[in-house]
């Protein structure tokens, strides 16, 4: 009995005297094919990127923004019933660095969202469209910006387009 005993004991104290497990590290973040054309937005003339969120009967209502290749900004505020429509027209540096910084935080990565939500969130759809670039549409939830640093500054540039594009009646400046 005393052998097993001894036997146990320095099974456990060589376990316990092993090297500690190595913590898990990150999953790594490689940025997906998809993104790539938007590093190229500007030579994609027709793409489309459009990012919708908000409900029509309130605050300021539903929001439809799209930004082509081309640079064309254009906003769909529907609110109690009505349309209101934005448009603008960003430059070739704008657009090159709009691309970018979409592909940089990673607009097509793969986000989750889960349930239940609070009152008053409303569903986020990003979608990527067009020839020459992947098809791409994702619907998941407005407040996921909090807990998505990428979603997160994905929308701070949508509200700057949206500032720009509706003269500052939507949105606001980066």
């Amino acid at each position: 009995m005393m052998q097993v005993l001894a036997a146990s004991l320095a099974l456990v104290l060589v376990a316990a005297c092993s090297e500690p497990p190595k913590p898990p590290t990150e999953p790594r973040k490689e940025a997906s094919a998809m993104d790539d054309p938007l590093r190229v937005f500007d030579r994609h003339p027709t793409a489309t990127v459009t990012i919708r969120f908000g409900t029509e009967h309130f605050g300021n209502g539903e929001i439809t923004l799209a930004v082509r290749g081309d640079g064309a900004v254009s906003v769909d505020q529907r609110a109690a019933g009505a349309v209101t429509h934005y448009s603008a027209q960003l430059d070739a540096g704008r657009t090159i660095a709009l691309g970018r910084v979409l592909a940089d935080h990673q607009f097509t990565a793969p986000r989750t969202s889960t349930l239940p939500r609070d009152p008053g969130d409303t569903r986020l759809v990003l979608q990527l469209s067009g020839s020459g670039v992947p098809a791409f549409e994702t619907a998941i939830w407005y407040a996921d910006r909090f807990k998505d640093r990428d979603l997160d500054a994905i929308l701070r540039l949508a509200d700057d387009l949206l500032y720009t594009a509706s003269g500052g009646k939507l949105g606001q400046p980066l």
